[in-house]
């Protein structure tokens, strides 16, 4: 066998391997992701409808003057309501840890996101929260310097 035959029956032999992984793939992929047209159009019927119903009317509030410039004045008291609503908001120490400065380690939470206990004795647990809490900005400042930065 000379090499001109060789070279085209392996050309000819690519060809057919490379033409079939190409379609199983492009069979895969369109396969894949198939989206069910009929959740989306009632999506966006329901959607419709939500716009169609009334909205209640905001409430009145007297305006103040907070400034000679009536434009600035008109966006001050739309915004003044916002103000009036501090009351509900509530702070407590269980909220302090996710305020707690950069510079000082984090605490494992108390309860996980169901409300039960967080063993922190159990290996893996003490592995994830030592990940989740790890300061990582020494290694961030190494990466920064290899890259030149």
């Amino acid at each position: 066998m000379d090499k001109k035959s060789f070279a085209d029956i392996l050309r000819k032999i690519i060809r057919e391997e490379v033409t079939k992984a190409v379609r199983n793939e492009m069979r895969a992929l369109l396969n894949e992701n198939k989206t069910d047209h009929s959740k989306t159009i009632e999506h966006g019927l329901s959607l419709h409808e939500m716009l169609d119903e009334p909205v209640p009317m905001q409430r009145k509030t007297k305006s103040r003057q907070y400034s000679k410039n009536s434009m600035l004045n008109d966006l001050l008291n739309e915004t003044s309501p916002l103000r009036e609503n501090w009351d509900s908001v509530s702070f407590n120490s269980q909220m302090a840890q996710a305020y707690a400065p950069m510079n000082q380690p984090m605490v494992a939470p108390p309860t996980d996101l169901d409300g039960r206990p967080v063993n922190t004795n159990n290996e893996k647990v003490a592995t994830v929260v030592n990940a989740m809490t790890k300061d990582y900005s020494a290694l961030m400042k190494a990466i920064d310097k290899k890259k030149g930065r």
